[in-house]
């Protein structure tokens, strides 16, 4: 069930101190990030359910409020560009676009209108012109690897930029996220990239030391349920311990929904 929370709904600010209310369209929206020489700062944004899942019917769009919406807008114009796994896209509809208010304070910030919208495949099984609402082939880019099969890459080639990333270490499949991230910091100028899911493609960074930041959307909802329906935020092998140390730098909170700022510090963030 879809909560219906008005987005003009008060948002009150916990932390840092002091304490302030605020209109969601306010959430987020003041907020900078360091910048990195090699490759993009990344944000992963995602939402969660009370006991940890992040979808409800394989749609992560069912969990939030309109609250949850409007943050993640802000926060999606912040950023440079926004990344999602194929998976992610096949199991929805989504725009990964921003409203046109939000276009005019990017420009105004040197930014460019809208974040260039970028998906990563392996299989090549990616539907652009399905379920990809809002983007322009010309603000497209789809990272894929060698083990795409040739005529996935032709009919993606058709829809939007592509590039095939060589195969060095940090892997999504077998698609090389370090060479990935390289590119999209040298060839597209992105300095902030936001990740919004899937689950295996967060698990894949973190683990590898290249997320920096964790926005997390607590939704008040317990939806059980085994796998493999019911995917949590990082989906893959056990993470050694110890190796992530997340810090919590902000709350926020309105009706029963937090949403959560944590950076990710981890023994591999000082090779990137």
């Amino acid at each position: 069930m879809l909560i219906t929370a008005p987005p003009d709904a008060p948002v009150r600010k916990l932390l840092p101190e002091p304490t302030a209310q605020l209109a969601a369209e306010d959430v987020y929206t003041d907020i900078s990030f360091p910048t990195r020489e090699a490759r993009p700062y990344v944000l992963i944004n995602m939402i969660s359910s009370l006991d940890g899942k992040v979808a409800v019917g394989g749609k992560a769009g069912s969990l939030g409020s309109l609250v949850d919406r409007t943050v993640m807008r802000n926060l999606r114009a912040c950023a440079d560009a926004v990344l999602i796994g194929a998976g992610t896209l096949r199991a929805e509809k989504l725009t990964l676009t921003v409203p046109e208010d939000h276009t005019r304070a990017r420009e105004s910030r040197g930014l460019k209108p809208q974040p260039l919208a970028v998906v990563a495949t392996v299989s090549g099984d990616v539907p652009l012109q399905e379920n990809l609402l809002g983007s322009s082939p010309e603000n497209l880019l789809v990272f894929a690897s060698s083990e795409t099969p040739q005529e996935h890459l032709v009919t993606l080639s058709s829809r939007a930029s592509v590039e095939v990333v060589a195969e060095e270490t940090s892997k999504l499949g077998g698609l090389d996220l370090v060479e990935a991230l390289r590119t999209l910091k040298k060839r597209y100028g992105v300095s902030v990239l936001l990740v919004e899911g899937g689950t295996v493609l967060n698990h894949a960074l973190v683990s590898s030391g290249l997320a920096d930041e964790l926005f997390l959307t607590v939704a008040p909802k317990l939806l059980g349920g085994e796998r493999p329906g019911a995917l949590s935020i990082l989906e893959g092998p056990a993470l050694t311990p110890h190796k992530t140390k997340p810090k919590l730098i902000s709350i926020h909170i309105s009706g029963e929904e937090l949403f959560l700022r944590y950076t990710l510090s981890t023994e591999d963030s000082s090779r990137c």
